[in-house]
C-alpha cells in the first residue's frame, strides 16, 4: 500500500480531530475492504507507511498490496479513495 501525501495530510487531520493514533483496514469474505479508526486487532500487521500508522487484518493485506491510498475532491469536499489494485 502506498499512502500519498495528500491522503497522510487529511488523515493527519482526521486522526487529530478523533484522538487516535492510527488507522485500520479489515475486510471479510465477499466484503469490500473497510477504513476504520479502530485499534489494531493482535492479528493485524502493523506498518507506518507516508508517517501515518496502518493496521491490516490477513484479507486487507493481500487486497491491499497494490493499492494507493489518495484523497480526491467531491461536492462534499475531500474523500480518500483507494486506487489500483
Amino acid at each position: 500500500m502506498i499512502i500519498t501525501n495528500e491522503a497522510k495530510e487529511a488523515l493527519k487531520e482526521i486522526l487529530k480531530e478523533y484522538g487516535k493514533t492510527g488507522i485500520r483496514f479489515s475486510a471479510a469474505d465477499n466484503t469490500p475492504v473497510a477504513l476504520s479508526l479502530d485499534a489494531p486487532e493482535a492479528t493485524d500487521r502493523v506498518e507506518i507507511i507516508n508517517g501515518i500508522q496502518v493496521a491490516m487484518d490477513e484479507q486487507a493485506l493481500v487486497l491491499l498490496e497494490q493499492v494507493t491510498l489518495d484523497v480526491e475532491e467531491t461536492e462534499e469536499g475531500l474523500q480518500l479513495v483507494l486506487v489500483g489494485g
